[in-house]
């Protein structure tokens, strides 16, 4: 079984899209305007070549669940840390020549006591030339939460990009 050609979003562990700030924290947004977020992004290929998961991946749960699960291979392509902020997205170009760029849109602080603040982060990916194959994308996500976009065929597999917020 492959994945689709379009990208597929997977979230690790209950990941919300589209929440945005509460009125009680609209004073907030102006303070957090320049904040900037560090984010460790992993391209992984995924294949159905028998050779297992590169052990330099680290522990990922998710590749052993579906929709990843349909391949049994994981190589790490790349690893790399990048910083983003509303005024300065950080960009990858990507092992199949297309450039991932991914920002801050917004910090929205926790609406109950102890919840932790949420990450609002925009992802896209265009092919050469400036066409988009992933329109933009937006995710909430907490610190420490991983996020995947996938889908795209490359060398007998798939791309599976997963980003995690690092504040």
């Amino acid at each position: 079984m492959r994945l689709p050609l379009i990208a597929l979003i997977v979230a690790a562990f209950g990941l919300s899209l589209g929440h945005g700030p509460s009125v009680a924290h609209a004073q907030d947004a102006a303070a957090q305007a320049d904040t900037s977020v560090s984010m460790e992004i992993v391209v992984l290929h995924g294949t159905n070549d028998g050779t297992g998961i590169d052990p330099k991946i680290g522990k990922m749960p998710e590749l052993a669940k579906p929709p990843f699960s349909s391949y049994n291979s994981y190589k790490l392509l790349d690893r790399s840390k990048q910083t983003s902020s509303k005024a300065s997205p950080s960009t990858l170009k990507l092992p199949n020549d297309r450039v991932l760029k991914v920002s801050l849109k917004d910090v929205v602080q926790p609406s109950k006591k102890g919840e932790p603040k949420r990450y609002v982060i925009s992802a896209s990916i265009q092919k050469p030339g400036g066409s988009d194959f992933l329109p933009l994308l937006e995710v909430n996500a907490k610190a420490g939460e991983t996020f995947f976009v996938a889908g795209q065929n490359h060398k007998g597999g798939v791309l599976v990009i997963g980003i995690k917020v690092n504040p």
